[in-house]
């Protein structure tokens, strides 16, 4: 058995971490005789090489092979946020980044600049003016014209879209990343962990409102109320 460092092992053409079998998704394409470490970033991420491919494993990515790196000269550039470099490429954990990471400069952890583009971690963002954009929370950002929210613009009226008031005057459980918001004419709960903003049909900014209660934000409208942008019956 080889040891590998930081609990990785290979023993007849199977990797381990600890006890446990890793890379078997890739058994095909490593050369377990040049297989190493190259280096780590904490317990959380780990990079490989043989003569042919980079690999890395991580709370980020499954096991998985860095299409196109050169492990005669892949480095890691910035452990903390998954950036590797091979002389003609950045490489964001497995995926080959769209531009020249020494040139970027960022908004917040999720949105970037290089150039004249705006990029959403790797996407790029369509139609964004990158002079102008700017952060609202988290991985909502807006320009002079657009609202994008995960780097896809949102169908809002930008220059009136605001945070309902009360969203954060008492603690509840899911502030890191829940709140509703309204514009002139709409009301969406926003969820930065969920796929899109969501519009709660029908109601009107002037008559909704929030409340905290036992720690769970709610939203009020009429004789209904909202939980997590879903409409209850009843008065809370």
């Amino acid at each position: 058995m080889k040891d590998l460092g930081h609990g990785f092992s290979l023993a007849e053409k199977n990797i381990y971490h600890y006890d446990s079998k890793t890379f078997t998704n890739l058994r095909k394409i490593i050369d377990y005789k040049s297989f190493e470490l190259i280096d780590n970033y904490r317990d959380k991420t780990f990079y490989f090489k043989d003569k042919e491919h980079v690999y890395v494993s991580s709370y980020m990515c499954t096991p998985s092979v860095i299409e196109w790196a050169d492990p005669a000269h892949f480095k890691i550039i910035n452990g903390e946020e998954g950036i590797g470099f091979d002389g003609n490429n950045y490489y964001w954990y497995d995926k080959t980044l769209p531009y020249d990471y020494s040139n970027a400069q960022k908004y917040n952890e999720y949105y970037l600049r290089e150039g004249n583009g705006v990029f959403f971690l790797i996407q790029p963002v369509e139609g964004a003016d990158a002079e102008s954009f700017s952060i609202i929370w988290q991985n909502i950002g807006r320009d002079k014209n657009n609202l994008f929210f995960k780097g896809v613009k949102e169908d809002v009226d930008v220059n009136s879209f605001k945070m309902v008031p009360g969203c954060f005057d008492t603690f509840h459980l899911d502030q890191s990343h829940t709140y509703y918001a309204s514009d002139d004419s709409n009301v969406y709960f926003v969820n930065t962990l969920g796929k899109s903003l969501k519009k709660l049909n029908g109601v009107k900014p002037e008559e909704f409102s929030v409340k905290v209660i036992d720690e769970r934000l709610y939203g009020i409208c009429g004789n209904n109320f909202y939980f997590f942008g879903v409409r209850k019956k009843g008065v809370l």
